[in-house]
């Protein structure tokens, strides 16, 4: 009797896992080679991935495939996660080449990858979202007595204590590249400042504080600043008392049916369940590990610490889901996730520069850009109703500039799409009351 209420009970498990859709679980074995040169089993770990649609063999479209492989060949690109939604209905995913060159095991639409700077998108709506609910206020100093960062208390420039929340989201907190990027000097942090690891978010905040100033007034002159996205993902941490990752997921991916996302690792070895691998272009250089353990590494892998980058560069996600983070503040839909003054100042200004999270804004057509070695991402909001986006594992030699092809091939391959109506976020593509994942 009690053997047979196992099996029943194993049975009624296997049911309700196989009844999920838009998911997906696996075992993820990812492998480590230590100093010792033995195998290490990094992680065992159950995940799902959400939205992850799938699409029969008569859904397909062979002129827009055609026109995604032949990009990716062309520029040897390994593989990619690309989405389609009209009218804020996902009408195409698919996923395309490999996640991994070696056992070519072919990209699927939960794959995830690393998405760079299109983090701050996410961190950008996070804000605007604590914002409508009373937790930020935009015009609050982020430094100084009354900051919200306060106990930085030691800084050499006391023009820091001006610096507001606003500023941070579109790149006026009054930093300069003529010093570098502060989320990519690593090494001379923990010199600098006499560590004995890398530098954590903490000891690059007193860095910057106690060593360098400010080249511009705070609100006045744009400089695309990383570090003041990570920043923004230290306040959202000292106003909700949780982890920026945490606070994200629990508060805004998941409750809008968003699965699956998380913020990644540095080595091979920490990747994800379902993440795919990376590879930098052909004859790149290697670069001693960030954290000083290795003295020559791929970039992808160890070049940079892309845990710390978090909120301004860490997320992985597939496609799919970057759409609908698009359509939860899509202007033209009728679910919400921001107010509506919260949403337009997302995209409003005098400049396509004034943006919040998004790169540019120019009307009704707002992209995210997104550049690391071994990954590229591009997303674009068209004001003709379509919106893209397209994630690569694989870099090119002329880095950021090549956003712009993908666009460019992007732009093209839609028109191969029927604007039909069926939507993928459903269990049918069609019916908005059968399982909805909240839009």
């Amino acid at each position: 009797m009690r053997k047979r209420t196992v099996i029943i009970a194993i049975l009624l498990g296997v049911t309700a896992i196989s009844f999920a859709f838009y998911t997906t679980s696996e075992v993820a074995f990812t492998r480590s080679v230590d100093e010792g040169n033995q195998d290490q089993i990094s992680y065992i770990n159950f995940n799902l991935v959400s939205p992850a649609p799938t699409m029969d063999s008569t859904e397909f479209k062979p002129a827009f495939d055609l026109e995604i492989n032949t990009f990716l060949n062309r520029w040897d690109i390994k593989g990619a996660s690309v989405a389609v939604m009209k009218d804020n209905r996902l009408i195409y995913a698919q996923g395309y080449g490999v996640t991994n060159k070696n056992t070519q095991e072919q990209v699927q639409t939960e794959h995830l990858f690393r998405i760079a700077s299109a983090s701050k998108l996410i961190t950008a709506i996070t804000i605007m979202k604590m914002v409508d609910d009373g937790l930020v206020d935009l015009d609050e100093n982020v430094f100084g007595t009354n900051g919200i960062l306060s106990h930085f208390d030691q800084m050499k420039d006391p023009k820091h204590k001006n610096v507001k929340v606003k500023h941070l989201l579109n790149h006026r907190g009054g930093w300069s590249w003529r010093d570098g990027d502060f989320m990519f000097q690593a090494d001379k942090i923990k010199r600098i400042m006499e560590l004995e690891g890398p530098p954590s978010e903490d000891d690059i905040i007193e860095f910057v504080l106690k060593h360098r100033s400010l080249r511009y007034r705070p609100g006045t002159q744009y400089a695309y600043s990383n570090f003041g996205y990570m920043l923004l993902g230290k306040i959202i941490e000292q106003k909700t008392n949780t982890s920026y990752e945490n606070y994200v997921v629990r508060n805004i991916l998941e409750p809008n049916g968003i699965y699956g996302m998380r913020i990644s690792g540095n080595y091979e070895w920490e990747r994800r369940p379902f993440e795919v691998h990376y590879y930098n272009h052909p004859g790149a250089y290697q670069f001693p590990s960030f954290d000083g353990n290795y003295e020559a590494v791929e970039k992808p892998y160890g070049g940079s610490d892309i845990h710390t980058l978090g909120a301004a560069g860490g997320w992985i996600a597939n496609a799919s889901q970057l759409t609908k983070l698009v359509a939860l503040i899509d202007p033209n839909n009728s679910y919400q996730l921001l107010s509506n003054e919260s949403r337009d100042l997302m995209v409003s200004g005098n400049s396509y520069r004034d943006a919040y999270g998004w790169k540019g804004a120019r009307g009704e057509n707002f992209w995210r850009t997104g550049t690391l070695a071994g990954s590229a991402c591009f997303i674009q909001r068209k004001e003709d109703g379509y919106t893209y986006a397209v994630i690569l594992n694989s870099s090119v030699w002329m880095g950021h500039r090549f956003n712009n092809y993908i666009k460019w091939m992007m732009d093209e391959a839609i028109l191969e799409l029927d604007n039909d109506k069926r939507n993928l976020f459903y269990q049918d593509h069609q019916s908005p009351s059968i399982l909805p994942l909240a839009i």
